[in-house]
């Protein structure tokens, strides 16, 4: 990834030239119009695989803010996996020349380049442009723009920013939040086009299913959903989040699992989940396996080498993780890194070839926003009644929750860790963020790249450790 250091300058300058409505026209006026009609319905059909696969890419920021929530555990270098879980947590080390700015470089090229796509492809409707479903092209395309500029402000402090229009703020860039506020009303959009029109969205476009406009209406609210509740850098904010607003999503959400069928490795596959599951490579993070059996240790304690199964009244225990009995990280690297479980939930996954599906959004996921939304705003029963019927009672087999603000607030983080776990990118972190719970100094979110830095003449900078604003770039408490 480190030739790729300028793509975003790149997927920035496309952006720009893609939003020059007039230019588009003239050019289809002077070329073969249904030529250029195919490839740009061809650029369609990739929005929302090239979103997906940018998410979760290997070297993309997924294993690392996995490992930095205390969900995961893993001592081994690769992603930067090492140094983002270090204890005590260190800062990051932004300079283009680090080994593992990829995971940062990689995503914020790759998201720009679906931002630049979307926009080109809004452009051109707005332009006049008449797809062979313009419905589905937008709704599409809204995705995009949403998807892209969402997952830069979930990821980084600060976002460039641009739209169908052209560049916005001058080039300066937003603040997470101020990225955060357009990704929703692109989205806003994107439930609009999907209300409005009749279509069925192609294998081709998601791959493995065929999803209607309702669906892909229902799966949009819910992605509005994620969006929102995961913005939030601290407990202040999560708490000032619009929760109304969350909860109109989730009501108008999924109520079925969006799982994408991956293809062998080849242009549909969760890259970072694979590592995460893999034999030999991540482990789950005792902290969990101690939410489901509060008599297991939540940290390795130095003195041992292994530790007996755990027990516990969740079925989840058995159904989804594998004791070990031995240790494949080396002690050297910190011992704090042991676990006695991996995560088997999705094996299915990796013994077929990475060629079966695997979940990006689960039911279960929206029906937590829903309940904590319902909590926020002050109706602990239904929140309650939310928790009982789903996946707690029917997988894990626990008991009801009372209407009692602080069970069920307990109830939707143990689910998050719990049920929600190696589905969406960075799901455990934001978390763990929103309720002022990852370790101290880990950092809140990661700086601009310093490739992209570099590239636009602007200082280098950095958070973690002690480096930023404590509580707003880096975590000063946590659960540790």
């Amino acid at each position: 990834m480190k030739n790729n250091k300028f793509i975003w300058l790149g997927a920035i300058a496309m952006m720009f030239l893609s939003c020059d409505m007039e230019t588009d026209l003239e050019v289809v006026q002077v070329e073969d119009p249904s030529s250029i009609q195919i490839g740009i319905e061809a650029t369609a059909n990739k929005i929302y695989q090239n979103w997906y696969q940018a998410a979760n890419n290997y070297t993309g920021p997924g294993l690392s803010l996995a490992v930095m929530s205390d969900q995961m555990t893993c001592s081994w270098g690769n992603s930067g996996m090492r140094d983002t879980s270090s204890e005590p947590r260190i800062a990051w080390d932004n300079n283009s020349t680090y080994g593992s700015s990829g995971i940062t470089e990689s995503f914020f090229n790759s998201m720009y380049s679906v931002l630049a796509d979307s926009n080109g492809l809004v452009a051109g409707i707005i332009g006049g442009s008449n797809f062979s479903d313009n419905d589905k092209v937008e709704a599409l395309a809204r995705f995009g723009q949403a998807a892209a500029l969402g997952s830069l402000a979930q990821v980084f402090n600060k976002v460039y920013v641009s739209d169908e229009t052209g560049t916005l703020n001058d080039g300066l860039a937003y603040t997470y939040a101020q990225a955060m506020d357009l990704a929703i009303q692109k989205i806003d959009l994107a439930i609009i086009a999907a209300d409005r029109g009749d279509f069925t969205l192609s294998e081709s476009q998601i791959n493995g299913n065929n999803y209607s406009s309702a669906e892909f209406s229902k799966y949009l609210n819910s992605y509005a959903a994620r969006l929102l509740a995961t913005s939030a850098r601290n407990a202040s904010e999560r708490a000032a989040l619009d929760w109304n607003k969350i909860l109109g999503y989730a009501n108008n959400g999924l109520d079925f699992d969006v799982t994408i069928l991956g293809d062998g490795y080849l242009s549909w596959y969760s890259e970072w989940n694979i590592y995460m599951i893999y034999p030999g490579w991540a482990r789950v993070d005792l902290r969990t396996i101690n939410m489901m059996d509060p008599s297991y240790p939540d940290y390795w304690p130095a003195s041992e080498v292994t530790l007996p199964p755990a027990t516990s009244v969740d079925a989840r225990l058995a159904s989804d993780y594998d004791y070990k009995s031995s240790q494949d990280f080396i002690a050297n690297r910190g011992t704090y890194h042991y676990s006695s479980y991996r995560y088997k939930r999705y094996d299915s996954y990796t013994n077929t070839n990475w060629q079966a599906y695997h979940p990006e959004f689960l039911a279960a996921e929206n029906d937590l926003y829903k309940a904590e939304a319902l909590m926020r705003t002050g109706n602990m029963s239904g929140a309650a009644a939310v928790l009982n019927a789903g996946t707690r009672t029917s997988r894990g087999n626990l008991a009801n929750v009372a209407a009692v603000q602080a069970d069920v607030a307990a109830a939707i983080h143990y689910e998050r860790i719990v049920e929600l776990g190696q589905t969406g990118l960075g799901l455990a972190f934001f978390e763990m963020r929103g309720l002022d719970l990852l370790q101290s100094g880990t950092l809140l979110h990661f700086p601009i790249p310093g490739a992209a830095l570099d590239a636009n003449n602007e200082d280098n900078y950095t958070f973690g450790g002690s480096t930023g604003v404590a509580g707003q770039d880096y975590s000063n408490g946590g659960w540790r």
